[in-house]
């Protein structure tokens, strides 16, 4: 293109309007629009969860987005290594049977109602354990009650 054509291209493109447009085309994307592109690329049942999850999070009150938004963040600045653990213990929950899931929060139930220094010394004593002694704690606490006499949580 000759020298003389660029500045009367620039003019024709000012007067009919389309400098913004030029000016975006060439200004590297947003976030927001690579994400619009990556949507459009999902198959169909991928778009259909997004949307589900999108209006989930809608209808959720502003003070649970809160709460996640905050949970979000404090997981972003977690060292990589224990965000893939949270992440293959949350695949690990996907995965499980009902029951199995029944089973873990039940024993969560549990562990919550023992006192922290009891919980602290069991940790300790789960540590210094072998496997056979580890085994042997399993079976033994395995589907019992809350520990040392407590009652349910009602």
């Amino acid at each position: 293109m000759k020298a003389g054509r660029l500045p009367a291209l620039l003019a024709l493109v000012a007067l009919l309007g389309l400098a913004p447009e030029v000016a975006r085309s060439q200004a590297p994307q947003t976030e927001e629009r690579q994400n619009y592109q990556r949507f459009r690329q999902l198959p169909p049942d991928e778009k259909a969860r997004v949307l589900n999850d999108l209006q989930r999070w809608n209808e959720l009150p502003a003070a649970r987005k809160r709460e996640l938004q905050e949970s979000y963040e404090r997981f972003q600045k977690l060292p990589p290594e224990q965000r893939e653990r949270l992440l293959q213990r949350q695949r690990q929950w996907e995965t499980m049977p009902p029951e199995e899931r029944e089973r873990v929060m039940k024993n969560y139930q549990r562990w919550q109602q023992i006192p922290p220094a009891e919980r602290e010394r069991l940790r300790e004593q789960w540590k210094k354990a072998t496997p056979e002694e580890r085994e042997r704690l399993r079976e033994r606490y395995r589907g019992q009650g809350p520990p040392h006499g407590q009652e349910r949580p009602r």
